[in-house]
């Protein structure tokens, strides 16, 4: 069986690709979760990641030597009578 010769390769300008149009569905197809606009929804998402942090472990204070623990990502740079913190990203979690 003889074999298969190599096509030329095209010159000149490339064709337009034909556009598909889908119909966008209900299900698959949601809007994007709002973003905080004004200062109030700013405030509630800080306060809100940074309880997360506190939640999962990943904000925690200095040790005794200066030392972050190992879990640990954002270092808490103040805390506030309230309960709520400041923190610090000092590193990116390694799984």
């Amino acid at each position: 069986m003889p074999r298969k010769k190599k096509k030329a390769a095209r010159t000149g300008a490339p064709r337009a690709k034909s556009q598909k149009t889908v119909e966008p569905s209900s299900v698959t197809e949601q809007a994007p979760p709002p973003v905080p606009t004004t200062a109030t929804d700013l405030a509630a998402a800080t306060q809100r990641f940074t309880r997360d942090l506190q939640i999962r472990g990943e904000a925690a204070k200095l040790d005794k030597k200066g030392k972050l623990p190992r879990h640990a990502t954002h270092v808490i740079k103040k805390q506030h009578p309230d309960g709520s913190v400041e923190v610090e990203r000092v590193r990116f979690k390694t799984f």
